[in-house]
């Protein structure tokens, strides 16, 4: 037998095994790595070890915590192209859950999402603080200490029951719309302080409905237990012009008259007028703003 026949068989076989051994090789590499890159998607796109299982909730003051947790579960429930689940806790949106919240309940005025590893979320929630309640027209709104018509006014709800809420009615019945500024802060504190105001003289309002011309004359108009309105400007001190009308109910118009009143107007500083049913304008001649003091 030829000694370079036996040689080169040899050598050809231990190239064969070579090749089957880095072949082998290559597939378990391969292999591994497409089980490594699997076990991975699966971690983090579907293990139960990232999902959200707890939610947190801060600041509510007349927003139902239930209410809030089933929104936000309702949203974590649903999943992102119908694959990955939205309770995820690499990829969960936080600027999502707020807009939600923000969207589906209008007294929020912001709200703050922050993810706590491993497995939940704490919301912060501040509320909006409904300090009056403005109509005009068929539409009533509530608004908030900006001046801001943030939802429709619910007048059996207890945000309006249990706060008392004055309600003032702009007489163009201008359309309104939700999230509009109505009035400056100014001009609703004004507002707020004017019951209190009057029971410092010894006068009662009738009832909580203010009126105004409209939300850009900056005039109030409120109707007193004895029958006559008062008519205040926002433009002037609260403080004089009710002590001014102290000074008139006083002085110049017996108690006995005060319900053949038909309005006391205090827009003027340092001027009183008033006008009994069926008679015309009458101004109180020289009150000033130094005699009512």
């Amino acid at each position: 037998m030829d000694r370079r026949y036996i040689k080169n068989c040899t050598g050809d076989m231990e190239e064969k095994k070579e090749f089957i051994s880095e072949t082998a090789s290559h597939f378990i590499f391969r292999l591994l790595l497409a089980v490594f890159f699997g076990v991975s998607i699966y971690i983090l796109f579907f293990s139960p070890y990232l999902r959200i299982t707890d939610i947190k909730i801060e600041g509510l003051q007349e927003i139902s915590q239930e209410q809030i947790y089933e929104n936000v579960q309702s949203f974590l429930k649903e999943k992102y192209f119908n694959i990955v689940p939205k309770n995820n806790f690499i990829f969960i949106s936080q600027k999502n859950i707020a807009n939600l919240l923000t969207k589906d309940f209008k007294k929020i005025r912001s709200v703050s999402v922050a993810k706590k590893f491993p497995n939940y979320i704490n919301i912060k929630i501040e509320e909006r603080q409904a300090m009056l309640v403005w109509c005009s027209g068929e539409n009533c709104f509530l608004i908030d200490e900006s001046g801001v018509a943030y939802n429709v006014a619910d007048f059996n709800s207890p945000e309006i029951l249990q706060n008392h809420l004055i309600r003032i009615n702009d007489q163009s019945n201008r359309s309104v719309s939700l999230g509009e500024k109505i009035m400056e802060q100014e001009y609703e504190q004004y507002a707020l302080k004017i019951k209190n105001a009057l029971k410092d003289i010894n006068q009662e309002t009738q009832e909580e409905i203010y009126a105004t011309p409209s939300n850009m004359a900056e005039e109030i108009r409120v109707p007193m237990q004895k029958g006559f309105q008062i008519y205040f400007s926002s433009q002037h001190s609260l403080e004089k012009a009710v002590r001014a009308l102290d000074a008139v109910l006083k002085k110049e118009i017996p108690e006995n008259e005060w319900e053949k009143l038909e309005y006391i107007d205090l827009r003027s500083e340092g001027k009183v007028f008033y006008k009994f049913k069926n008679e015309e304008e009458k101004p109180e001649e020289g009150q000033s703003e130094n005699q009512n003091q």
